[in-house]
């Protein structure tokens, strides 16, 4: 008479009526809900792990792009100077040259 007055089990009472089958049930049933919960984790731990790597990622690019906008700039200012000097060489040639070839014409 025990039993009688033993509280319902719900499911697990509806699958213990099918005896192995309903065990077998229970079974796969529970090994897919801990695989399932295994298997969120192991995703947010990854999510994790992604958006850290991806604020390092920002981080190193934003320092690299620093680095390149000063190398950039260093270059254009040698290339200014470089042109500079370029042009100033040249400029007394050219007047020296054009004053000679008007000499000879006439």
């Amino acid at each position: 008479m025990v039993l009688l007055q033993a509280e319902s089990l719900g499911v697990f009472e509806t699958l213990s009526q099918y005896g192995a089958l309903g065990v077998i049930t229970l079974g796969l049933g529970s090994a897919l809900w801990f695989m399932l919960k295994r298997q969120l984790q192991s995703e947010d731990t990854l999510k994790n792990q992604v958006d850290a790597l991806q604020k390092d990622m920002t981080e190193y690019i934003r320092g690299d792009q620093q680095h390149l906008k000063t190398s950039i700039d260093n270059n254009t200012e040698a290339l200014r100077d470089l042109k500079d000097i370029i042009l100033e060489e040249s400029a007394p040639k050219r007047t020296t040259t054009r004053a000679r070839t008007t000499t000879r014409k006439k």
